[in-house]
């Protein structure tokens, strides 16, 4: 049945609008010659000072150009519409900024920095971030997997000064004068290590901007920042879970640190301090039910001008009940405590350790951008505008750099406020400005208001934060059906972040991700070519079944480029797959040894009558009924006449995969085979024309096409036959 559909529907092929083209067989020297062929122009490094020169003009334009593409703000103010746009921004921006307070405060705990820090971070890189950026939608502030980072970044930090996050703390209310000091001094050490990757990282970030980096995002695949993500939760949740249970478990560095941390946890189980667990899962629960029943409801959502900000519902509550319960002091719970009122004065710490963190720098300037720069590209295609990454790593430096000289640690833009921004309505970066307003309000007024707040209720907010990156594992499922490399990507980042930490598992994937493409481009998928009947089609035989060999002729292609790494793969391929010069010598030498044999048996028989001698001779006879036995698989291999090279696939050739195709081509010409070139590009024939690979090669042996090669093919074929008659007639009629 199937086989009748197919017929068909080939018929119905046949039986359409036919292209009928009648020109004459072109080789590529022909057809250059007919068509006039220029050089292309020469990209040398004269040439491109040249240009890069012209460009430097002073004029107004020119002026006004480069103000509004260092601050992009200037032109998507231009059409800015107080009466449309402003109310929406107003409404998206105090909605975000409503988010900004519990999670600012979260996050801040999360870099093990007293939770008020976080609030700078919403506050400071917010208000830069609106004259420099170029997105419209993010959401520009605390992000959970980086501040996670400046938490490591810190931790071995404190460890590195023989100091330790695990002293005694005041923020049970009970602590004394040595402690407070002790703690002083810890918080001084914390605020100079967050502060001098801060500054690094922002340092890093503007380097990339100035030089044009903005592209290295393109190594960054999807599947290893899922991975990584994922992973970076998991160290995220580790570090929550503490306050959770309320138990104590000591702060651990380097690969493993998880399986060490979750050993101690496990150990102090039976130490769990009940009113925190209970309060913990009271938040949990009210969190997850007003997020799935309400405001991620599709029948409730839309009919919302804006979410229930049930996070800072549950941080009010949480503190109004703390403070009239006592529930640090009957019950022994950690609380926030002080929260200082007004904005940090400038400080030059960064600069005390900022040796120490370069390596880490690097690992956040390049996570913290490319999640930002991800999200952004994602809204901007959304609402159809462009984005310049260069300007974003320009932006992302500048609030890093002035950030850490008001103790507000790195920042990137946040998936989940950026989706509520836009979703609400969200116009132009104006709401950062707006959200801004409200945390002036928090930090002057409010702030000093959450002395009492549990940070059980902190660790809460993040965990049920976390449950969208944790719904990255059904990324995987996807991943399998559509690509295994993909999947094994997605695997080894999550895997090495999880286990080892959270720099080493990010450069344990993007070194996987590479050794993937190394791996690919080394060892590309090549074919054989076969012929759609009556037609100049030429496709993959091992995908289509109505295409066929021609006989006589193989046609072979690589899709990637000819280079240093592939070129042994390419040799060896196409001898695997057309004609293997040793195994055609083999069967030829062992023709010529049997035919000997045999010439020399019947000059036996015809010298002499004895029975005997022709009955001897029968059994060297059968030789050649071994030899086909033997090699009947590589029969055909010796009927060969011409091989052709699909060069449309190749991008470029280098030097050594000019020396491989000729060797490849002397080869073949060993055992009279005859090598054609087919659609080569423009720079590959001036790569032939470097390299003198004309001397191995005739130009006469490129064409236009594979028909035109198939079609020269054949007509010097049956040529080079009708020559050996006649060369053959002449001789006999001589004798």
């Amino acid at each position: 049945m199937k086989d009748a559909e197919d017929g068909e529907i080939r018929n119905a092929l046949i039986n359409e609008e036919r292209v009928v083209v009648e020109r004459p067989v072109y080789t590529q020297l022909e057809f250059d010659k007919g068509f006039t062929s220029i050089q292309r122009p020469v990209k040398t490094p004269k040439v491109w000072a040249k240009k890069k020169v012209s460009k430097f003009e002073c004029s107004g334009k020119c002026v006004g150009k480069f103000i509004t593409q260092v601050f992009p703000f200037l032109s998507i103010l231009k059409g800015y519409s107080i009466r449309s746009d402003l109310p929406a921004d107003i409404i998206a921006g105090l909605t975000v900024g409503i988010m900004h307070i519990p999670q600012g405060m979260a996050y801040g705990q999360l870099s093990t920095l007293p939770p008020v820090y976080g609030l700078y971070v919403s506050f400071f890189p917010v208000i830069i971030y609106f004259f420099f950026g170029s997105s419209r939608h993010v959401s520009v502030g605390t992000f959970a997997v980086v501040s996670l980072m400046v938490g490591t970044v810190v931790d071995k930090g404190v460890a590195s000064q023989g100091l330790s996050l695990d002293v005694p703390s005041n923020t049970t209310g009970n602590g004394t004068v040595a402690d407070a000091a002790v703690d002083d001094v810890l918080l001084q050490t914390q605020l100079a290590f967050a502060m001098a990757v801060t500054f690094a990282v922002g340092c890093i970030q503007l380097l990339m901007g100035f030089v044009r980096l903005g592209f290295v995002t393109v190594y960054l695949s999807d599947p290893l920042i899922s991975g990584f993500t994922t992973g970076a939760a998991c160290h995220v949740f580790t570090s929550q879970i503490k306050h959770i249970f309320g138990v104590v478990i000591n702060r651990y560095n380097g690969p493993f640190k998880l399986i060490f941390s979750y050993r101690d946890f496990f150990m102090n189980i039976p130490s769990t301090n009940i009113a925190a667990l209970v309060g913990s899962a009271i938040c949990i629960l009210i969190l997850v039910l007003v997020k799935e029943l309400i405001n991620n409801n599709p029948r409730i959502k839309p009919k919302l001008k804006m979410p229930v900000p049930v996070e800072l519902i549950v941080v009010v509550i949480g503190t109004l009940v703390s403070e009239f319960t006592n529930l640090h002091k009957l019950f022994e719970i950690k609380i926030v405590g002080d929260v200082p009122v007004g904005f940090p004065m400038p400080a030059l710490n960064q600069f005390r350790f900022l040796p120490n963190v370069i390596s880490d720098a690097v690992a956040i300037a390049i996570v913290a951008f490319v999640i930002s720069v991800s999200m952004a590209k994602i809204l901007a295609k959304k609402h159809d505008y462009e984005i310049d990454p260069n300007q974003e790593l320009v932006a992302y430096g500048a609030c890093n750099v002035i950030g850490s000289f008001f103790s507000s640690f790195c920042t990137a833009a946040s998936l989940s406020r950026s989706l509520v921004q836009e979703g609400v309505g969200g116009r132009t970066q104006i709401c950062g400005m707006v959200s801004s307003c409200l945390l002036v309000v928090v930090l002057l007024v409010i702030g000093p208001y959450f002395k009492s707040l549990p940070n059980f209720v902190l660790a809460s907010i993040i965990i049920v934060a976390l449950k969208g990156m944790f719904k990255q594992f059904l990324d995987l499922k996807r991943l399998w059906s559509i690509s295994i490399i993909d999947f094994a990507v997605w695997s080894v980042s999550f895997l090495a972040t999880v286990l080892l930490d959270v720099d080493y598992g990010l450069m344990a994937g993007v070194g996987f991700a590479l050794l993937t493409v190394i791996a690919r481009s080394q060892r590309p998928y090549t074919c054989v070519l076969g012929q759609v009947d009556g037609t100049d089609i030429y496709r993959d035989l091992s995908v289509y079944e109505a295409v066929h060999e021609i006989e006589g002729i193989k046609i072979f292609r690589i899709d990637a480029a000819l280079f240093f790494a592939n070129a042994e793969h390419f040799k060896n391929q196409i001898y695997k797959l057309t004609v293997d010069p040793k195994i055609v010598k083999k069967i030829r030498r062992k023709r010529d040894k049997i035919q000997k044999k045999i010439e020399k048996q019947e000059q036996i028989q015809n010298g002499s009558s004895d029975t005997k001698v022709a009955v001897e001779a029968t059994p060297e006879t059968s030789d050649t009924a071994d030899l086909d036995l033997n090699l009947n698989g590589y029969k055909s291999q010796d009927n060969v006449h011409s091989i052709i090279i699909d060069c449309s696939t190749m991008s470029y050739v280098d030097s050594v995969g000019v020396k491989v195709l000729g060797q490849i081509i002397n080869e073949y010409k060993t055992i009279d085979i005859q090598v054609y070139l087919a659609q080569c590009k423009a720079g590959i024939r001036e790569m032939f024309e470097k390299t003198d690979f004309y001397t191995t090669m005739y130009k006469e042996w490129l064409f236009v096409s594979i028909h035109d090669a198939v079609l020269a093919c054949r007509k010097l074929n049956n040529n080079s036959s009708f020559e050996k008659k006649h060369s053959s007639l002449a001789l006999q009629e001589k004798e």
